[in-house]
């Protein structure tokens, strides 16, 4: 045999091997991804209603309510923030909307607005850890 024939035998196994392998791995992300999906509608266990949590911003304690209904975050608000400087906290607010419709607190920071970003992350992981009990 040439070889000629011999790349195009090898060329055509490895076409084979990639195929299957493409195959195996879309079926396995495919399962992955309706587990994760299964998982998460049962893994917050999040009583209905409306909790309050606080937290420590930069300039002093922020206080938030988080409503859930059907399991679900549906509202962040910020009840207090008395002492915190409205710039940081004005930043930050952008949180609650990510907190939302990431389901959880642990979203990422609002860069310029770090201690206010956690303050309201502290107090909704507070709310949410009585919504759990």
């Amino acid at each position: 045999m040439n070889v000629k024939g011999i790349k195009w035998i090898n060329l055509i196994l490895i076409l084979a091997v990639l195929g299957g392998y493409h195959r195996y791995a879309g079926v396995h992300q495919e399962k992955m991804t309706e587990a994760s999906k299964a998982s998460k509608s049962n893994e917050s266990g999040w009583k209905d209603g409306s909790y309050e949590g606080s937290g420590n911003g930069f300039g002093g304690q922020i206080r938030v309510r988080v409503t859930v209904a059907d399991g679900e975050i549906t509202d962040v608000k910020i009840l207090s923030a008395k002492k915190e400087t409205k710039e940081y906290l004005n930043m930050a607010k952008k949180l609650l909307t990510d907190i939302r419709e990431a389901q959880s607190p642990e979203v990422d920071v609002v860069s310029g607005a770090t201690y206010s970003s956690n303050g309201i992350k502290e107090a909704v992981r507070k709310a949410l850890e009585e919504a759990n009990e």
